[in-house]
């Protein structure tokens, strides 16, 4: 697995990703309207290209194919971490998280938080993260 920073042309690809991702691994947890509000489909190139350039990004790839992505906010908002579902329980969330740990640290960001989706909350708890306001679902 290779990580490495997001760079401009890869929004169509992430933008794909998390569209797949979302629909796919998190159907078990949300109805189809929830869906439909959370990820729109098909995904809204503008939109992705200025909000991951606003962001810090880091990619992970496996045999050169967008495998998952993490974003941060620079106040220590992680906004993005999704994996591709054929990617999934490979440790592909581990290290990208482990990697927005290091930059969080290099960049002098003391905290990280983040609004964790039904599906992704035992991740979130495996890796420290504690719930300060109750689930809003």
């Amino acid at each position: 697995m290779k990580l490495r920073a997001c760079q401009p042309q890869d929004a169509p690809v992430l933008a794909k990703l998390f569209t797949e991702s979302v629909r796919a691994i998190a159907a078990a947890d949300y109805s189809p309207e929830q869906l439909e509000a959370w990820v729109p489909n098909p995904p809204d190139a503008a939109y992705w290209r200025e909000r991951l350039g606003a962001l810090i990004v880091f990619v992970a790839e496996i045999d050169s194919e967008a495998a998952g992505f993490i974003s941060l906010d620079r106040d220590g908002h992680l906004d993005h971490l999704y994996v591709h579902a054929g990617f999934q329980r490979r440790g592909v969330a581990s290290a990208l998280y482990r990697r927005i740990e290091q930059e969080s640290m290099a960049r002098g960001i003391r905290r990280i938080f983040t609004e964790a989706s039904i599906t992704a909350r035992p991740f979130f708890a495996r890796v420290g993260f504690q719930t300060i306001a109750p689930p809003r679902d």
